[in-house]
């Protein structure tokens, strides 16, 4: 059938290439002509295989895994956070989003445990060191106030 286009007819295949049967026939021919050394296949002793190099990715240790647990408790504890925010600014959580709030204290001492550190010691470190700069503030104000408010003798 002629190309529709063009109108010229497809050539088929090259009559030089030999059909299925005379390819088979020829390969049946060169296998028996082959010597038997070159048909038979052996298996190379362990002793004389090179040993491969080792490819792929291996298995974390330890170390990975452990940050890989403590990046994901930082996002649940983000998410928390957000949650937080959101109900107190009014949004009714459904009954997953209040389980996940409930966790927080379970998430910080997973945290804490993974990296040796005590977050809410920290935080009250860190409070207790504002209180005290307000009091030094507070004193600092309340001795300057008495100061100006004795008479001044002389």
């Amino acid at each position: 059938m002629p190309h529709s286009i063009t109108g010229k007819h497809r050539t088929k295949r090259p009559d030089t290439r030999p059909n299925a049967k005379k390819r088979k026939k020829q390969h049946a021919q060169a296998y028996e002509a082959a010597e038997a050394k070159d048909i038979i296949s052996t298996r190379i002793p362990k002793s004389q295989q090179k040993e491969r190099p080792v490819t792929g990715i291996l298995k974390p240790d330890g170390d990975q895994l452990k940050m890989k647990r403590v990046r994901f408790l930082q996002k649940l504890l983000r998410q928390i956070e957000s949650l937080k925010e959101r109900s107190e600014g009014g949004e009714v959580l459904d009954e997953a989003q209040r389980r996940k709030v409930g966790r927080l204290e379970e998430v910080v001492e997973e945290i804490e445990e993974l990296l040796d550190v005590n977050l809410d010691s920290s935080d009250d470190e860190e409070e207790e060191a504002d209180d005290d700069k307000e009091e030094s503030e507070d004193e600092e104000e309340s001795e300057e106030e008495e100061k100006q408010s004795l008479p001044v003798k002389r």
